[in-house]
C-alpha cells in the first residue's frame, strides 16, 4: 500500500502535465470549430489573470485619448 502511494505520487506531475495538454488540444479543437466555450474560456481567463503591463496599456489609452481629442479639436468637431 504504501509503495502504491508513493508511486501514484512520482507520477502525479506528469498525470497533471497530460491533463493539461489534453484540455489544452480539446480547447484549440473548439477554437477551430468556433465552439463558443473556447470563447467563453478566454473571456474567463482574461478576466481572471492580472494584466503584467497595467500601467503601460493604462497610458496607452491615455495617449490615445489624448491624441483623439487633439484632432476632434483640430478639425472644429463639438466633443
Amino acid at each position: 500500500m504504501v509503495l502504491l502511494i508513493q508511486l501514484s505520487l512520482q507520477l502525479l506531475p506528469w498525470i497533471i502535465l497530460l491533463l493539461i495538454i489534453l484540455f489544452a488540444r480539446l480547447l484549440l479543437k473548439w477554437a477551430k470549430a468556433q465552439h463558443t466555450g473556447a470563447y467563453v474560456f478566454g473571456a474567463m481567463v482574461q478576466t481572471l489573470l492580472p494584466d503584467p503591463y497595467v500601467e503601460r496599456t493604462i497610458q496607452t489609452v491615455q495617449n490615445n485619448k489624448k491624441e483623439v481629442r487633439k484632432a476632434q479639436e483640430s478639425d472644429g468637431e463639438p466633443l
